[in-house]
């Protein structure tokens, strides 16, 4: 686990990872911002980009990122119904490293064997409590987002251009 501490500021360098690790997970320790359940964290390296949300204060780094020695940059984005705003920025340092010989690529159909069995298309991984390794599937939106019929959004942005 890699731990991000803020001391009021939006931005931090976390500790650092090593390059061929999975499995790792963000914490995030910050006494001044809520960062409520269901906050979306975006993960950038280079060209690529993933998208998870914070549970617990906690979120998996994706593993096909530390595949590479390059440095990670995670925004945390906070959105509400009518705005959204990234309030902390977080780098997490790749320290390079050999590649193992017996490293599994998660493209491989034997990287499914590094995943815990259960869990339906779409679900994400969570930790369940705070012991090692108790994880649970759960579905990646917020549980406090409401569904909205096309009206209810129509009439939501025509509200925006009024004001």
């Amino acid at each position: 686990m890699v731990t991000a501490k803020f001391i009021g500021n939006k931005g931090c360098i976390s500790q650092q990872v090593f390059q061929w690790d999975y499995g790792q997970e963000l914490a995030i320790e910050n006494s001044e911002i809520d960062i409520p359940d269901g906050t979306e964290a975006q993960f950038y390296q280079g060209d690529l980009s993933h998208r998870a949300y914070i549970s617990s204060g906690h979120v998996p780094i994706p593993d096909i990122m530390l595949q590479s020695s390059a440095d990670i940059t995670v925004y945390l984005y906070v959105t509400s119904r009518t705005s959204g705003e990234t309030v902390l920025s977080i780098v997490i340092p790749v320290i390079e490293r050999p590649q193992p010989e017996d490293y599994i690529l998660p493209e491989y159909k034997e990287y499914q064997r590094l995943i815990p069995r259960g869990g339906d298309l779409g679900q994400v991984l969570r930790k369940a409590s705070n012991e090692d390794y108790d994880t649970e599937w759960n579905d990646p939106m917020p549980a406090d987002m409401e569904e909205m019929t096309d009206e209810e959004i129509d009439a939501m942005f025509m509200e925006d251009q009024m004001t």
